[in-house]
Order: structure tokens, then C-alpha cells, then sequence
């Protein structure tokens, strides 16, 4: 069961797997300091989510935010067109936002305002490491972390808009190099098996992009078989869409022109071929509303 609350005009989800994660990755210490580990990492991870959130907010962005098994995530109700160096300070906020907290403890612990206990000594390590140590971690240049996103958005303005393939290309080898330093330095099992989830999801990354590059020429075919729609010429329409339908390899592209294809057929008065072309839809994709609207007057006698 998910928590749901907001802060300020944030929307904010509490998943229970961020609790059971974390709760997991602190059983290897002292059992009396679990409770002080949960409440520093989630008050620590809501810091760093918030970060980017008040961040874009200050942009016209609407955040929210979900804490979930495997972190936090920061994102957006409605896209908005923002600068590389918007998208970048947005990327920064969340580790900056910990890089202060950490700042402010170590500070406090100079001053001596913190009692010299093995309690308090434990609590401070924890803040130090949560906000400080992840958030170095944050910004090595892979792909999802933050330091990725800031890498991907400086690749963008030294290639036109072209460093997405660059990009996942170094978080896969940066990925890599920390499975090899974490073998070498015997770090554990866990930063392996987040580098393997990290090579994973950049190599999908780019067959993701190879898919878009794909597709991308197909777009005057959909803009010229809309053209057609709004003529209500219905051949051309299925001409048009029908092959894009076929050979596309993204699910929007798919779907734009899988719902192309059953407008044309409804125009035909093939209503048995236009629901199968509305059944066919990618996972996740609705008819259009116009779409079921022409169907359920097809389907009056």
C-alpha cells in the first residue's frame, strides 16, 4: 500500500519496497541502528528528490515524486521545452541538496554540538555517507544517475542534439570499469549487481534509440495519411498508414498509425477490420477518443 501526501504543491508516493530495500541494505551493521539508518536515508533521499523538484519548479515544471524499491524519482506532469543549462542545474539540485546537509552536520560536528557517544559517532557516519557518499556516486557519468543526465545534457550542446548514443555508450563502459575496481578492491556483490543494471538498461537505451532512428522517417507517411484523414479519403489513408503500422519498431509510431489504419477502415465501413486494428494497439495505448466515437456510430444501425 502506497503512501500519498504532498508538500507544498508536490505530490509525493511512498512505495513499501523503499522501506524494505533500505532496511535491507542496513542489516549488515549494528541491529540498534536500522531505525536511525530508515529515518536518515528516507529523510536524506526525500532531500535529494526535492532538490530537483523545487529545482523545477523555480523552471514552470510540475514535479512529483515517487520513493520507490530502488530510490527516489523525480517527475514531470506535463513536458515543457527547458535549456541544457536548466536541465543541468535541475540534475544538480539533488546532489548539491545532500552535498549541504552533509555540510551543515560536519559542520556541527566541529562545534562539538553532537554528544561523543558511539550512538551519535554511528548517526553522524550514516548522515555523512547517505548525503555525501551517495551523492558522489550520483554524479559518475551513468546513465540514470544524475552525473549521466548532466553528462548527456553537455554531450547534447557539443553535438547539436546528438549525444544520446555517446551517452549510454560511456555509462556502459564507466559501468564496466566499476565492476572490474569493485572486483580488484573487493567492494562486494552489491556494486556489481548495480553496474550490471546499469550496463542493462543503457544497452536497452540504445536499441530504444536505434528503434526511434528507425521510425523517424515514417513520420511525413503519418502527417501525409492525417492530411488524407481530415479529406476522409479513406484509400489513401490505409496506404499510407498500413505499411508504417507493419514495420514501425516503436509503440508510438505503432500506435499512431495502428489508429490511422482503423479510422481509414471505419471510413470504409470495415468495422470487423477496424477493431482488430484498435485491438492491435501497443500495451499502455488508448483509442483516441474521435476514434471510438466514429466506431460507436459505425455500430448504429
Amino acid at each position: 500500500m502506497k503512501l500519498s501526501f504532498h508538500l507544498g504543491r508536490i505530490p509525493v508516493q511512498i512505495h513499501p519496497m523503499f522501506f524494505i530495500l533500505a532496511g535491507f541494505l542496513g542489516m549488515n551493521g549494528d541491529p540498534r541502528m536500522l531505525v536511525p539508518w530508515l529515518l536518515v536515508v528516507f529523510v536524506s533521499v526525500m532531500l535529494h528528490e526535492l532538490g530537483h523538484a523545487t529545482t523545477g519548479l523555480a523552471f514552470g515544471l510540475e514535479p512529483r515524486i515517487d520513493l520507490h524499491g530502488m530510490g527516489g524519482t523525480t517527475s514531470w506532469a506535463t513536458p515543457k521545452k527547458l535549456s541544457i543549462a536548466q536541465r543541468i542545474a535541475i540534475s544538480l539540485a539533488g546532489p548539491f541538496a545532500g552535498f549541504i546537509v552533509g555540510a551543515i552536520v560536519f559542520g556541527l560536528v566541529i562545534a562539538g554540538v553532537f554528544p561523543d557517544t558511539p550512538v551519535w559517532t554511528s548517526v553522524v557516519g550514516i548522515v555523512l555517507w547517505v548525503n555525501v557518499g551517495w551523492g558522489v556516486f550520483n554524479l559518475l557519468p551513468v546513465l540514470p544517475l544524475d552525473g549521466g543526465n548532466v553528462m548527456l545534457q553537455v554531450l547534447h550542446a557539443f553535438t547539436g542534439g546528438r549525444g544520446e548514443r555517446i551517452a549510454h555508450y560511456v555509462s556502459i563502459g564507466v559501468a564496466a570499469l566499476g565492476i572490474v575496481a569493485g572486483y580488484l578492491l573487493q567492494l562486494g556483490w552489491w556494486g556489481a549487481m548495480l553496474a550490471l543494471m546499469f550496463i542493462g538498461t543503457n544497452y536497452q537505451g540504445l536499441q530504444s534509440l536505434k528503434a526511434r532512428e528507425h521510425d523517424a522517417p515514417m513520420r511525413d507517411s503519418l502527417k501525409k495519411a492525417y492530411a488524407a484523414l481530415e479529406s476522409k479519403d479513406a484509400e489513401q489513408v490505409l496506404a499510407l498508414a498500413r505499411p508504417v503500422a507493419l514495420e514501425s519498431k516503436t509503440p508510438q509510431v505503432r500506435a499512431e498509425a495502428l489508429q490511422l489504419v482503423a479510422f481509414g477502415f471505419l471510413l470504409e465501413g470495415r468495422v470487423a477490420d477496424a477493431d482488430a486494428a484498435i485491438a492491435a494497439l501497443p500495451k499502455g495505448y488508448a483509442p483516441h477518443p474521435s476514434l471510438l466515437e466514429l466506431r460507436a456510430a459505425a455500430a448504429r444501425p
